[in-house]
């Protein structure tokens, strides 16, 4: 709000003569285009959207009609460098495209880029960036500009390749590009013109993620006879702690720099000048060790008259944006300091204020330590408030206090022989090799394709473990190595050619990997991180030109074979785009010269593999000295697609590994058993672990399986042990596992003669005690009032669940939860009481309900896409009702989602769905997105549950509420596994949709997958059962489908042919698709089999209930309603008689307020927030209160760990000593 009043406020308006025409979003662009040269449209309030192209030959302004709120999210594009000439002014806008670019440009001659009294935000990489050389901007001009919370996709704020004669950026603030690299670039040579770059008078704070970057970064790239002024600027920290960007990079020019203060930035670097004359500040120079904003990250950049910079400009007025400065008739001061003095930080440290005025300081503990309060100079408690908000009187000196919090050491140690390559990673990370006490850790095995991951030191070997840090802890991972050569996994990007192994076996044969071009010259290689098929890879990338392809460029990998056998080449490949040919081969040298086909893959036709491909072949035996291994595409394949003039080959390598074994002679006899993991008789080992068998040598696969309970096991051979991973045993089982003879050999065939041994695996563990991190309650006896508050708080990058209660209510919100807040687990008191609802559709302009569209500029639902959107993994629900208002109460289109769940191991319990058209959507990010969805209704009329991944829906209610109502419509992406899996499921309706009409679904696009096993029908199918739309199934199918009173339901009349019309061809598709299952097929739809993954995933342990309380009972004297502690419980929930929760609490008793009624229901909370069955307690009176407990001693905390003198209204947390020594913690609601 600052940011817009400072805007509106020194809004000057542009006197101009030309043409004024008033414009809306309506009339925007059809008014723009028709444009004369000099006219200006005056732009009514509103946000405008859609892409337009510079003027040609005209320059035209846009300005903000008087006191309009004008958005601009419009993008200029253009493709076209003979549309030339033109110009562009813009005034008084709020520039907000949420793109990587605003302009983005093929494009003639640029008269003018002019932006006055304009904020800047949601731009992601570029606000200018041109693509054709050989033009000419004549100038860029920023005045009075707000530029903020841009770059986070990296790339330079204005990046031409066009050559530009002059940057103008004046009475501006930027602040807040972390993430992008420099302010101005240029992207060719134009060492002809000598421009002029001036920046004076602006206020800049964090820009720039890198040191190498600058604010102006033209190297050498421009005229050597360059002027370069920068005068009266405040230049404050980089993007980056640690980085200096610089001020300028350049080779040769003019530089005049001037009364600029820069503090915590670079400096000016420029080879070979012409002139340099620098006369700038220092923060000593006014006495400063900081620059003293008052909220510099949310753009507060004021200074006040009282400031020695107030006055340090050349023309005596303020340094930097001159539009901050304050001028103060009756000032006081305020100072704020910590103690100790080492604990934290506060904002503002310092700053000067008009008396009576309004001021918010904040206090930011270190790690080690928490806030605990403000005091005066004389030690006097001002508030335990943070942030602390008040009006100031007098000067002032404030403390922020605060108290130190114990910290510990997690050590972690690797042993075992792949232990030089084995990694754990830790969630969070420690900071300075500590945690704070009561910290969740998760320890985690990083997996690579060189080492198995045996076991724990503890015995246990699960992939991931959590610690909860109360004191210094050592764990030991013990890793076995899968016999290699050498590797390359490309977990840094450098260097990018010429590359030792990542990893090697042995010292003295490292490898090498080059990339040559078509001719034999060497180059680098492009490195990146992708995800397909939603595996994320680093990997590396061809980028031969299209021009090119004919003679590629292509990989070699050499190492030295002597003293192995058995020696494989193991790849992933995959492509992004149509420039890469079909077939790509490995091929095998043992000159450098001439190569032999090894192994090829036939990448297909398409712009992207659904998923990373293997690309590996064994070496003949007898090899010697130097291999060389090579990657290289098919030319007489042809291309996958038709790519354009400008692509470049779009070809990623991963996961490079050449495994192979010692050669050892013969020793005709059998390996040796040395030891097993777990040991027999154990009673440690984890539900979901693994078996690992220890030998004396290296062992392989022979004949027969290896099972544990009957079930058989992959191996995993290390250099002397074979590892079995299995899962979900449950907790205290007996495991038989049964090595038969001949199941292993050594590598030279002697037969290991097997052995059977048995363990048990450990008890379920008890977690730790802890209530809900937040409560949501729309009476505001909770933490928040809304389900999205709450969300924003959680912690961002979690590894552990974030546990969110939300009362009975209904919460008319918008909620989205971001990516970067993975494992929220938002539990609700009742699905039918707790309803999370909002009107909101997708519908276009022409549909009725558009007030409400997530597509109007005008709505307040613009730019979001459903009542819940999810964009993070592990996310976890129960017992809420999702609700459409505009599907559920209108019975009617357009789309309108109830429900988006947009990532990987998504799991909903317990929980209701409800709109009319398109409920629900689930992930098509990527083809392995995986959801569990356990005893939900889902409601609609119009493929009301839709989209990609693989999703197993078990025990759910499809329910109809239309005559021809269709449930599924699919869009999985070729080479999905499962699809969507409806087990055991009943689809039932209203009475409209009981008429035999109703869809099972229809496949929208790419390869659709659908399946119903052991459905109940209430309401008849129609006898076709499937619709035509908009592609050929994979499969449409159905098994062991019954009607409502059990009896099996006809399949003989279900679709088997399928039909749609091509859009870009118009041409008519046809195809087949099988419609029923056998029991064989119908067998492998497995809740293991889907759900598992590579990960080990087991979202049913989230809902695995603890017992409800036992044993409840009321003690009249002391007035206390106690129950037994439920096993695995981590605290309680204690609701009245109305449903109303009175109280959550780690504690197994519950003292209510005085005269409150006699009936109370409590549920126990099982670690993932799943609740128990509640077990009710009535007493025949009101309670009365009266009596004692044995509490020695009580203190009563805030949420955020302040000491409180008494309880507060809202939420208290009660620490209780009790007379037995123990400490019981409750929260309560007042």
């Amino acid at each position: 709000m600052k940011l817009k009043a400072l805007l509106l406020f020194l809004f000057v308006p542009l006197i101009c003569s030309a043409t004024d025409i008033n414009v809306d979003p309506s009339t925007f662009k059809a008014t723009y285009e028709g444009a004369k040269d000099g006219d200006v449209l005056l732009m009514e309030e509103g946000t405008y959207t859609g892409d337009i192209n510079l003027p040609d030959g005209k320059t035209v302004t846009l300005k903000a009609a008087e006191g309009a709120e004008v958005v601009f999210g419009v993008k200029f594009r253009g493709s076209d460098a003979s549309v030339t000439g033109g110009g562009i002014i813009m005034e008084g806008l709020v520039i907000k495209p949420n793109d990587s670019y605003f302009m983005d440009l093929t494009y003639g001659d640029i008269k003018t880029i002019t932006l006055r009294n304009c904020d800047l935000s949601a731009i992601n990489r570029c606000f200018l960036r041109t693509n054709n050389e050989g033009h000419v901007i004549d100038k860029i001009e920023m005045d009075r500009c707000i530029i903020h919370d841009c770059g986070d996709g990296g790339y330079n704020f204005i990046y031409p390749k066009h050559g530009v004669r002059e940057v103008s950026v004046t009475n501006s603030t930027l602040y807040n590009y972390k993430g992008g690299e420099s302010f101005f670039s240029p992207n060719s040579m134009n060492v002809d013109i000598d421009m002029l770059f001036t920046f004076s008078n602006n206020t800049v704070y964090k820009w720039s993620k890198a040191s190498k970057y600058a604010i102006c970064n033209t190297g050498n790239k421009v005229g050597l006879f360059s002027e370069y002024t920068f005068r009266n600027n405040i230049i404050y920290k980089a993007g980056v702690d640690g980085q200096a960007p610089n001020i300028l990079n350049t080779t040769g020019g003019y530089l005049l720099a001037e009364k600029n203060l820069i503090a915590d930035y670079g400096t000016y670097n420029q080879a070979s000048a012409a002139d340099t004359e620098i006369s700038d500040y220092t923060l000593a120079d006014f006495g400063l060790t900081n620059i003293p904003f008052p909220d510099p990250e949310n753009g507060d950049f004021s200074i006040t008259s009282e400031s020695p910079m107030a006055t340090a400009a050349t023309d005596g007025g303020p340094i930097g944006d001159p539009r901050w400065l304050k001028n103060l008739t009756n000032a006081v001061h305020m100072n704020v300091t910590n103690s100790p003095e080492n604990a934290g930080t506060v904002t503002p440290a310092k700053a000067d204020y008009e008396a009576g005025s309004e001021v918010t300081i904040t206090a930011t503990p270190n790690y080690g330590f928490r806030f605990k309060q403000w005091q005066d100079k004389d030690g006097q408690i001002l508030s335990t408030e943070n942030p602390y908000t008040f009006n100031i009187e007098k000067d002032m000196d404030i403390t922020a206090v605060y108290s130190s919090v114990e910290t510990y050491t997690l050590n972690i140690n690797k042993s075992g022989d792949g232990a030089k390559w084995g990694n754990v990673s830790l969630t969070p990370e420690p900071v300075d090799g500590k945690y704070e006490s009561g910290t969740s850790v998760t320890m985690k095995v990083v997996p690579n394709s060189v080492t198995s991951f045996l076991y724990w030191n503890d015995g246990s070997s699960d992939a991931q473990k959590t610690v909860v840090m109360n004191g210094d802890k050592t764990f030991t991972a013990t890793f076995d190595v899968v016999p290699f050569i050498v590797g390359w996994d490309f977990s840094v990007s450098e260097p990018r050619g010429n590359r030792p192994g990542d990893y090697s076996f042995t010292t003295d044969n490292t490898g090498n990997l080059q990339l040559y071009e078509g001719d034999g010259k060497t180059t680098n290689w492009g490195a990146s991180t992708r995800t397909f098929g939603g595996i994320e890879r680093n990997c590396i990338r061809r980028y031969t030109e299209r021009a090119d392809m004919d003679n590629p460029r292509y990989l070699v990998a050499k190492f030295v074979v002597d003293g192995y056998k058995n020696i494989k080449v193991h790849s992933l490949a995959a492509l992004d785009n149509a420039c890469v040919h079909k077939i790509q081969k490995m091929q095998y040298s043992t000159d450098g010269v001439n190569y032999t086909d090894l192994s090829s893959i036939d990448m297909g036709s398409g712009t992207e593999s659904s998923q990373w491909m293997v690309l590996e072949g064994t070496l003949p035996e007898g090899l010697s000295g130097q291999v060389y291994v090579r990657w290289i595409g098919d030319t007489e394949s042809g291309l996958a697609g038709e790519p354009s003039d400008s692509d470049t080959e779009g070809f990623y390598l991963a996961d490079i590994v050449v495994y192979a074994d010692n050669e050892q002679k013969d020793d005709h006899e059998a390996p040796k058993l040395v030891a097993t993991s777990p040991e027999a008789g154990s009673d440690v080992a984890s539900a979901s672990g693994n078996v690992v068998l220890h030998f004396n040598e290296k062992v392989k696969a022979g004949s027969g399986d290896v099972t544990i309970n009957g079930k058989a096991m992959t191996p995993v051979f290390g250099s002397k042990t074979a590892t079995y991973a299995y899962a979900d045993m449950g907790y205290g089982t007996e495991c038989e596992v049964v090595v038969p003879k001949g199941a292993l050999t050594d590598l030279n065939g002697n037969a290991f003669e097997g052995t059977t041994f048995k363990f048990t695996t450990m008890q379920r563990p008890q977690p730790e005690k802890k209530v809900f991190d937040a409560v949501v309650a729309a009476d505001g006896s909770g933490d928040f009032t809304s389900v999205q508050e709450a969300i924003d708080a959680a912690p961002d990058n979690s590894s552990v669940p974030y546990l969110i209660f939300v009362e009975n209510g209904e919460y008319d919100e918008l909620v989205l939860i971001p990516e970067s807040k993975p494992f929220i687990h938002l539990i609700g008191q009742d699905k039918e009481k707790t309803v999370i609802k909002h009107t909101i559709n997708n519908g276009g302009s022409s549909d009725v309900g558009y007030e409400w569209s997530t597509n109007n500029p005008q709505s307040d639902n613009y730019g979001y896409s459903s009542v819940v959107e999810v964009n993070a993994s592990d996310f976890y629900t129960e017992n809420i009702t999702f609700y459409n208002s505009w599907g559920v109460d209108n019975q009617s289109g357009p789309m309108g989602l109830a429900m988006y769940s947009r990532n990987d191991r998504m799991t909903f319990y317990n929980c209701k769905f409800r709109s009319y058209q398109d409920t629900w959507q689930t992930s098509s990010r990527n083809m392995a997105d995986r959801h569990y969805v356990k005893d939900c209704w889902i409601e609609g009329a119009v493929d009301y549950f839709y989209g990609g991944g693989d999703v197993l829906l078990e025990g759910c209610t499809l329910y109809n509420v239309r005559s021809g109502s269709v449930i599924v419509a699919p869009c999985h992406k070729e080479g999905t596994k499962f699809g969507y899996v409806f087990s055991n499921c009943t689809i039932d309706g209203n009475e409209l949709a009981n008429d035999n009409k109703t869809a099972l679904g229809r496949p929208w696009h790419n390869a659709p997958k659908t399946v119903w096993l052991n459905t109940t029908m209430k309401i008849g199918i129609k006898p076709e059962g499937w619709n035509n739309m908009g592609a050929i199934p994979a499969l449409f199918a159905e098994y062991n489908s019954m009607d409502a009173d059990g009896n099996p339901v006809d399949l003989s009349n279900r679709r088997t042919e399928y039909e749609y019309t091509d859009g870009d061809t118009g041409q008519k598709v046809t195809g087949t698709c099988k419609a029923t299952l056998t029991d064989e097929e119908a067998a492998a739809y497995t809740y293991e089999a889907i759900t598992r993954g590579t990960d080990g995933w087991n979202p049913r342990k989230l809902m695995e209930a603890v017992s409800a309380p036992a044993n409840m009972r009321y003690d009249a004297a002391s007035s206390t309603l106690s129950w037994d502690e439920s096993a695995y419980a981590i605290c309680y929930v204690v609701t009245d008689a109305d449903d109303k929760v009175v109280s959550i609490s780690t504690d197994t008793s519950f003292k209510p307020a005085e005269g409150t009624c006699g009936k109370f229901t409590v549920k126990a909370v099982n670690e993932y927030g799943s609740l128990s069955e509640g077990t009710t307690y009535e007493t025949t009176t009101g309670i009365n209160g009266t009596g004692s407990e044995t509490t020695v001693k009580e203190d009563i905390y805030n949420t955020s760990g302040m000491k409180l003198g008494s309880a507060v209204k809202g939420i208290n947390i009660i620490r209780r000593q009790m007379g037995d020594g123990t400490v019981k913690v409750i929260k309560i609601m007042k």
